[in-house]
C-alpha cells in the first residue's frame, strides 16, 4: 500500500470517528435534557405534595413530566 493510499484511508477513518463522536455528543445532550425534565417534574410534584398532602405523588409527577416534555 502506498503512502497516499494509507493517508487517504486514514483520513476516511478520522472522518468516521468524528461523525461517531458528534453522534455520541448529540445522544448525551438529549439524555441530559431528558434527565433535567424529570428532575424538574419531580421537584414540582414534591412541592405540590407538600402543599397538599392528600395529592398522589406519582400522579403529580406524571402530570408534571408531561408538561416538561411539552415545553
Amino acid at each position: 500500500m502506498s503512502d497516499s493510499e494509507i493517508k487517504e484511508e486514514t483520513e476516511v477513518e478520522v472522518e468516521e470517528a468524528k461523525s461517531d463522536v458528534e453522534e455520541g455528543l448529540e445522544d448525551v445532550g438529549e439524555g441530559l435534557e431528558d434527565a433535567s425534565d424529570k428532575v424538574q417534574a419531580g421537584a414540582k410534584a414534591v412541592a405540590k405534595k407538600v402543599a397538599d398532602p392528600d395529592k398522589d405523588l406519582d400522579n403529580e409527577y406524571q402530570k408534571e413530566k408531561i408538561k416538561e416534555k411539552m415545553d
